[in-house]
């Protein structure tokens, strides 16, 4: 007789429970598998959102300067120059001449990389990285160059303020170059070849790179980028799709004097360096009643998130307002400043320490807008006047205003229009 474990008559005990638990382990094999293939494919296209910037190309899509487009890249590059005063040649020819190589220039930069215009140049093996070139025209070389009748007054001259400690060499300049990439190679091969390009009708007046966090580094590549002083930049934006942001961003000249900065927009530039030992002093918050938002989630004091509209009307229990009366969001804010408003693009800045040991650091502050003269103007002297509580902690050392025109035709700059011959 046989017994029942017997393998004649089927599986013994000790073989069928082997048999299950390889069964049971080529199961959780089989669920692993899928579940790391499931997690593989979500970090794929995680990373690939987040790398999507460094692999794209930006160029002069649309009509407007790439400047005004979003995401904004982590690099930026600001150059402004002056033409060279050469006694033997007119203003005019040499701001053709430059316009016209530089145009050429941006757009095979655009188009085709560096590396096809320059042999060995550095970009070799890299991706476009969203390289986009934005041209800025000052008064002055309007003026110089004999054009002073298209000098729209939307550009004239920014008004000092008590609170400036502007260095002359980084104020002004005839032309700019706004260099933005999502690599910092691509950004300064970019540079150095149009200023090179120009170099025989061209000085560099005055230089700053700055810098913002990468997308690939961010928890989420969509949010507002903060700045050195540990604060999110840049919130309550106008966006392209909204109704205002053309009324508010873009330049509207009827007269057809003016006709080359239709569509365009006018660029304030401001160095703003950061007393960054001075803050980090503060308390957190007492760092949060200066600017009058959260540090962790950016909200305006007593909001819930980011984008809440600031209560200026708020109180707390001691009769006080929630957000300070000199609080920097307060004043700036377009119930205190007539309703100006413009987009605000900031990047941070880091030259080190000096010999004397201080830290040479912080914003470069550009504002777009339609009219500086509604725009940034109001905006800075409210706060001037109100006695901003950030003031302490901060010193505007440059400034300079800008016409960029918009993009035609591909034209970068509308060079023909403004000098024509």
């Amino acid at each position: 007789m046989r017994r029942r474990t017997d393998h004649a008559n089927g599986p013994s005990r000790r073989n069928l429970l082997t048999a299950t638990g390889a069964a049971g382990l080529a199961g959780l094999a089989v669920g692993a598998g899928a579940g790391h293939a499931l997690a593989d494919r979500r970090l794929g296209e995680e990373n690939e959102h987040a790398l999507a910037p460094a692999r794209s190309r930006a160029g002069d899509r649309d009509g407007m300067p790439p400047a005004l487009r979003s995401p904004t890249p982590s690099q930026v590059q600001l150059v402004a120059v002056d033409l060279r005063a050469d006694a033997g040649e007119p203003t005019r020819e040499a701001a053709r001449r430059v316009l016209r190589t530089w145009g050429r220039e941006i757009r095979a930069l655009h188009e085709q990389g560096l590396h096809t215009r320059v042999e060995g140049a550095p970009t070799q093996g890299l991706l476009p990285a969203s390289l986009g070139i934005t041209l800025g025209l000052g008064a002055s070389l309007l003026d110089r160059a004999g054009a002073g009748d298209r000098i729209p007054p939307h550009m004239e001259e920014i008004p000092a303020f008590a609170t400036d400690s502007l260095e002359p060499a980084w104020c002004g300049g005839d032309l700019l170059l706004h260099v933005a990439a999502e690599d910092p190679v691509v950004a300064s091969s970019a540079v150095g070849h149009l200023v090179g390009a120009v170099a025989g009708d061209v000085r560099p007046r005055w230089s700053l790179p700055g810098f913002q966090r990468s997308a690939a580094a961010a928890d989420d590549p969509t949010a507002t980028p903060r700045n050195l002083m540990g604060q999110i930049d840049g919130t309550v934006n106008p966006r392209s799709s909204d109704p205002l942001f053309g009324p508010q961003v873009l330049a509207a000249h009827p007269e057809p004097s003016l006709a080359w900065m239709d569509g365009g927009s006018y660029l304030v530039v401001r160095r703003i360096r950061m007393l960054l030992d001075d803050w980090y002093s503060l308390d957190p918050g007492d760092r949060e009643a200066v600017i009058g938002r959260r540090l962790s989630t950016g909200a305006p004091l007593g909001g819930g998130a980011e984008d809440d509209l600031p209560d200026l009307a708020a109180a707390g229990e001691d009769g006080e307002p929630v957000i300070p009366r000199d609080a920097h969001i307060r004043l700036a804010s377009p119930e205190n400043t007539l309703g100006a408003r413009m987009l605000r693009r900031g990047y941070s800045y880091d030259l080190g320490w000096d010999a004397g040991g201080h830290r040479q650091a912080g914003l470069i502050f550009t504002a777009w807008q339609a009219d500086p003269r509604t725009g940034f103007t109001p905006v800075q002297r409210a706060l001037d006047e109100g006695g901003d509580a950030l003031h302490p902690y901060v010193r505007h050392e440059g400034s300079a205003l800008f016409a960029v025109p918009p993009v035609r035709d591909g034209d970068p700059w509308a060079a023909h229009d403004l000098f024509p011959g």
